[in-house]
């Protein structure tokens, strides 16, 4: 509950606090029994911090029993409170990007959506967002890194209800499911006709020719083969045929003869 997490914040900041002053002031009590001896804030701070987070360069050491004691009770709650305070507000942090994000899916329309993390993926990204369009990345965790830094990214299940309304299909302009897998492509773009319907614009690549007529079947706006778009681009520049516009889309859109 948000009520839970506030107070585990708090608790969480105030134990932060609460060693830093501790460790402070004892520094600055005990600060003939240290060598050199520490006499004011600024290097009784510096000693505490570095105590708390166990670096230990060994500048300032504790030459009596009382302040060798102090320095250790130092590091066992720097060990303990410090660095798990620490973690939970960097936890904290990382939700409240997420949440972030989220709410900015939601208020995404008229956008692209990826679907997968392959060169043709990327590549298809890449030029989007040198139009200046906005585009959200549907893959796994492991393949976010093949996307450029601060690429918006919803990593889950591409034929899941839940990862595809995190992306929010159903106010995008277009989807493209371009995975290497025909089989992912396919229950992704039968996922969102069924979220989005037909208002949204449909695109998949096919990887083995001798699924084309099955993927057909999805009605998608536009299915192609690079293997097939490859060859008759090769063919047509061999055979000194001209190729235009009219031809480039002929040949997407499977109309070449």
């Amino acid at each position: 509950p948000h009520h839970s997490l506030t107070s585990a914040g708090v608790v969480a900041v105030s134990s932060i606090i609460l060693l830093v002053v501790y460790s402070v002031f004892g520094t600055l009590y005990l600060g003939n029994e240290f060598q050199p001896h520490v006499t004011d804030i600024s290097a009784a701070f510096y000693f505490a911090l570095v105590c708390m987070t166990t670096v230990g360069f060994g500048d300032i050491i504790p030459i009596s029993v009382e302040a060798r004691m102090f320095t250790l009770t130092v590091v066992v709650f720097g060990i303990t409170i410090f660095t798990t305070s620490i973690v939970y507000i960097v936890g904290v942090v990382l939700r409240g990007t997420r949440e972030i994000v989220k709410k900015r899916l939601l208020h995404m329309k008229e956008h692209y959506v990826v679907i997968g993390a392959n060169p043709l993926a990327v590549s298809i990204y890449k030029g989007l967002k040198k139009r200046g369009l906005q585009v959200v990345v549907i893959c796994s965790d492991e393949d976010k890194a093949h996307f450029p830094d601060g690429t918006v990214t919803v990593a889950g299940d591409s034929a899941d209800a839940v990862t595809l309304n995190e992306a929010n299909v159903k106010d995008a302009r277009c989807v493209m499911a371009i995975s290497d897998n025909d089989a992912d492509n396919t229950f992704a773009l039968l996922a969102v006709k069924q979220l989005a319907g037909e208002g949204v614009k449909t695109v998949t690549v096919v990887n083995q020719e001798e699924n084309r007529d099955k993927m057909r079947l999805l009605h998608a706006d536009m299915t192609f083969s690079l293997s097939q778009l490859g060859s008759e681009v090769l063919m047509k520049m061999l055979c000194g045929e001209n190729i235009n516009n009219s031809v480039m889309a002929d040949i997407l859109l499977a109309k070449a003869p």
